[in-house]
């Protein structure tokens, strides 16, 4: 199912239910109002209605009623004057008809309901007789010379009946258009944001089918992660290729010339063994490096960018190599590897094989010239914006010559030839951390030897 399909099903479920809640609150908002208004409407009817009565000692007399209503026949708007039992004493000429067929049932709904106890109190209700009506009534004693009376309005529902079906009616059909509207302008709106998600399947698609190199263009700033990350891994698988191409063919041409070599060299000679040693030697060279270099330039970029931490990976790269016998004299004491110069919560923001390549290579060239003691720092330095992973490895041996520190770091380069080994250690640390932004540097170490420092930035901006 489609992102768009989804999101419109969504505002289908949830738009007729907010807007149905809505028309009900409306609806019961619009009777509230017209109730109060009708019990207004007719207190002040009744008001009306008091003072155009008069009691002449034996009957009450009601002229000039302010509304023509209370004149017409059957018109819907009745007035009645009662004794305190509920008998009709006066009605309005409108209610001539209406008193001859309802009176009794008029007398029966009073005495049961709508007779108020206290004099002065009123009562509004909704009343039935033929049809739904209001009524109205309010207690009155006439003073010293006029009896107990009830004066009542009584007005028909209907007007105000229609009129709520018509609000509802119309409250429907603007809800319904309401929907309507809105969910044609969502799928206007889902389509426009919609168009860099299609934009980008479509740039994927003729990715994959080679007719483009590159997803270039300008993304939402949501969708920027997503494109600049598929870049990476396009660059990364595009380096990787060449890195891959260009390496076979340096090896094809590097290694050619050793082969010939053996291939044509005297097998029964006597130098022939030697000349074998020193082309294999030579040959493996080449490979370790250029594997190495293939590696950090061909590798897959570190999307997720999950920081590793520094602390263990550095203790169990120190402890298997404080378990390897010493690569020089056997009469050389045990070295001692502190760790203690590592800062607790200490991050790397990168791979954690990167990690280990790069501290293991520098402590196992620690370890070829350390006499006891080999110190490690790990520390984060810097503010926010330019933090930066230092990390020292510091031995107690004879140090670097003078003028050779950085020398040492080019590939190949070798400030001790009495060791074995190809010189190609510190200069896949040195691509290493260059990989990553970072340096290399060598100087004179505290407890006696060298001390090699690799600063590596960590924003996490070093594979774009």
């Amino acid at each position: 199912m489609s992102i768009q399909l989804r999101l419109l099903l969504a505002i289908m479920l949830i738009l007729p239910a907010f807007l149905g809640l809505t028309g009900y609150f409306l609806d019961r908002s619009f009777n509230n109002y017209q109730l109060q208004e009708q019990q207004e409407s007719m207190s002040l009817r009744q008001l009306l209605l008091a003072r155009a009565a008069d009691w002449d000692g034996e009957r009450w007399i009601a002229d000039q009623l302010d509304d023509p209503r209370f004149e017409l026949p059957d018109s819907g708007l009745y007035a009645f004057i009662t004794d305190s039992g509920g008998a009709v004493q006066w009605h309005s000429p409108s209610a001539l008809s209406f008193v001859e067929n309802q009176g009794q049932a008029l007398q029966s709904a009073f005495t049961a309901n709508w007779i108020p106890a206290a004099i002065g109190s009123s009562n509004f209700a909704s009343c039935s007789f033929d049809r739904p009506y209001f009524c109205f009534a309010q207690r009155i004693a006439w003073g010293s010379s006029g009896p107990d009376a009830l004066f009542l309005i009584v007005e028909d529902q209907a007007p105000v009946l229609d009129a709520r079906r018509s609000y509802r009616q119309q409250l429907v059909a603007l809800s319904v258009a309401t929907t309507v509207f809105l969910l044609f302008v969502q799928t206007l709106v889902f389509h426009w944001g919609l168009a860099p998600l299609r934009r980008v399947t479509a740039r994927l698609g003729k990715l994959e089918r080679g007719e483009i190199e590159s997803l270039e263009g300008s993304y939402p700033l949501e969708l920027r992660p997503l494109t600049d990350n598929i870049g990476l891994l396009l660059d990364s698988e595009k380096r990787r290729r060449d890195r891959v191409r260009t390496t076979m063919d340096r090896l094809t041409h590097v290694l050619k010339s050793p082969l010939m070599l053996i291939r044509n060299s005297d097998e029964s000679g006597p130098a022939f063994r030697a000349l074998v040693e020193e082309q294999v030697e030579r040959m493996l060279g080449v490979v370790e490096g250029e594997l190495a270099r293939a590696r950090l330039d061909g590798r897959p970029a570190n999307i997720l960018g999950k920081p590793v931490a520094v602390e263990p990976v550095l203790r169990r790269i120190a402890d298997a190599y404080g378990k390897l016998p010493r690569p020089a004299a056997s009469d050389r004491a045990p070295v001692e590897i502190d760790l203690s110069g590592i800062a607790p919560g200490t991050l790397f923001r990168g791979e954690e094989r990167d990690l280990q390549d790069l501290f293991g290579t520098l402590l196992e060239n620690a370890l070829k010239y350390a006499r006891s003691r080999i110190e490690v720092s790990a520390r984060t330095e810097g503010n926010a914006s330019e933090r930066q992973l230092v990390l020292h490895v510091a031995d107690d041996g004879d140090g670097i010559p003078f003028g050779q520190e950085q020398a040492i770091l080019k590939r190949g380069a070798r400030a001790d030839t009495a060791t074995t080994g190809h010189g190609l250690g510190l200069a896949i640390v040195v691509e290493i951390l260059s990989a990553y932004g970072g340096s290399l540097d060598v100087e004179k170490a505290k407890i006696g030897g060298a001390c090699f420092i690799a600063s590596i930035p960590q924003q996490d901006k070093h594979r774009k």
